[in-house]
């Protein structure tokens, strides 16, 4: 097979640009055979360029600075000055990208849609540069709603029905929603000219992958040197503590979790990264044979069908939840032999520590799956 020896490589690279716009960048691992070597040859040079990114290498073929990741996989910073380029893989659709911006560093101002990210933000230190958050009532941070109580953070409503003119008197140099799968955009918002870094770290590959997100967003706050200093530590004991249960844990209990609602039981995917903390954690988690890095939808019989063999049942509730509740709503679940543990998450800040905190949930969970490591958990969230 023959290549030409000299090519214009310009013209080479405004193509895989224009490959990657257009969000059909197979990534190398992921390529079907192509009988058109010239297709090939431009969806190859595309994938050097974003995958030099994704696999946590600077390439040739990337130009600037580009943020070296060890665990995510979804994410790719490059930086060139005084601007930042993001390129986000979509996690449902792995050949393409979910979306790609360029952000002027440090970002000043942010509207933030979710607890856990505003609570990210307060933690690096950065409070001062979160102009407004989507659906506050989720806040439990108590500095975070002191700031909006006395007008420093504005209350920017709901984020499922977003008041346009509100965000544009705001101003911000970014909107940081989460994305979901078949979304369909954001509407007049992708008209404003504001960047939108679509938050899809809870889609990671792994607990770790998911909170090294915090160096990228450290990059785009200015705070890199912060960022970085608290996901090596995260890092440090999440290893620790995983390794603590690999050697020392004597069994691995069956666990089930969640509760059915409006007759479908969501559970997570073994794959997701909660599925593989329970796996961290020495469980035996019931639905860990399920394929994919989200939650399944599941009939409560299929569920229950498993749920006989469960020693452990935890549940997340916004507000105190008993067993006899749950039977209440769904006699079924009266036959489940498990102990069930609560996380009321209306009292305790679950999910706006553990996404980016995984070694506080693997910690609580080690110390109510092993009891006999005598753990003691700093942070409880199950009881």
């Amino acid at each position: 097979m023959l290549f030409p020896r000299k090519v214009n490589e310009n013209i080479i690279k405004d193509q895989a640009r224009e490959t990657i716009k257009r969000k059909r960048c197979k990534f190398a691992y992921d390529k079907p055979m192509y009988s058109n070597m010239k297709h090939l040859c431009t969806i190859i040079l595309a994938c050097v360029l974003l995958c030099s990114c994704t696999n946590g290498r600077t390439g040739e073929a990337t130009e600037g600075d580009t943020l070296s990741l060890r665990h995510a996989r979804h994410v790719c910073a490059v930086r060139r000055g005084d601007m930042v380029s993001i390129d986000i893989r979509n996690p449902w659709d792995t050949t393409t990208l979910l979306r790609s911006i360029s952000v002027r560093v440090p970002v000043k101002r942010a509207a933030v849609y979710s607890a856990t990210h505003a609570a990210l933000l307060e933690e690096l230190g950065l409070t001062g540069h979160i102009g407004g958050i989507f659906d506050t009532k989720y806040i439990r941070n108590s500095r975070l709603r002191d700031a909006i109580a006395r007008g420093n953070i504005r209350d920017l409503g709901l984020s499922n029905a977003v008041n346009i003119e509100q965000v544009m008197d705001l101003q911000p140099d970014l909107l940081m929603p989460s994305p979901y799968e078949s979304q369909g955009g954001y509407g007049r918002l992708e008209q404003m000219g504001i960047p939108i870094m679509e938050c899809a770290d809870y889609m990671e590959v792994s607990p770790l992958a998911r909170a090294e997100w915090i160096r990228v967003y450290g990059l785009l706050f200015g705070v890199e040197e912060r960022a970085d200093s608290l996901f090596n530590s995260i890092e440090q004991r999440y290893n620790e503590l995983k390794g603590m249960v690999a050697e020392r844990a004597t069994s691995r209990p069956g666990l089930l979790t969640e509760r059915p609602l409006s007759g479908t039981w969501h559970v997570p995917c073994g794959e997701s990264t909660t599925g593989q903390l329970y796996r961290d954690a020495g469980a035996d988690y019931l639905f860990a044979h399920l394929p994919g890095s989200g939650a399944n939808a599941m009939s409560i019989e299929m569920v229950l069908d498993r749920a006989m063999h469960a020693d452990l049942w935890l549940i997340k509730s916004f507000g105190p939840l008993t067993k006899e509740q749950i039977i209440d709503d769904t006699p079924a679940c009266k036959h489940i032999p498990a102990r069930l543990l609560v996380c009321n998450t209306e009292e305790v800040p679950f999910f706006e520590e553990t996404p980016f905190h995984p070694e506080y949930l693997l910690e609580n969970l080690i110390s109510v799956l092993h009891p006999e490591l005598g753990l003691k958990a700093e942070h409880e969230y199950f009881k």
